[in-house]
């Protein structure tokens, strides 16, 4: 295991300081999980978000030859 340091606000800091070691190591294991999860899916979703966009720009009449264009003329 890695130590990381996450920032939170100074409720939770303090609840945090108060909290039995049994619930921390709960807390910690639920946090590793969610953090794997959302992280390992980041790349996937942000990929599939551009297919969504580029699906919808082609269903809109943009295709790759006129996005061409468009970058040609911006020069």
């Amino acid at each position: 295991m890695e130590r990381i340091v996450l920032e939170v606000d100074s409720e939770t800091a303090k609840k945090w300081r108060i909290t039995s070691q049994h619930r921390k190591a709960q807390l910690a294991q639920e946090i590793n999980l969610k953090l794997a999860r959302d992280l390992s899916n980041t790349r996937e979703e942000f990929l599939q978000f551009l297919d969504e966009v580029g699906k919808t720009m082609e269903e809109r009449g943009l295709t790759e030859e006129i996005l061409q264009q468009i970058l040609r003329d911006e020069e």
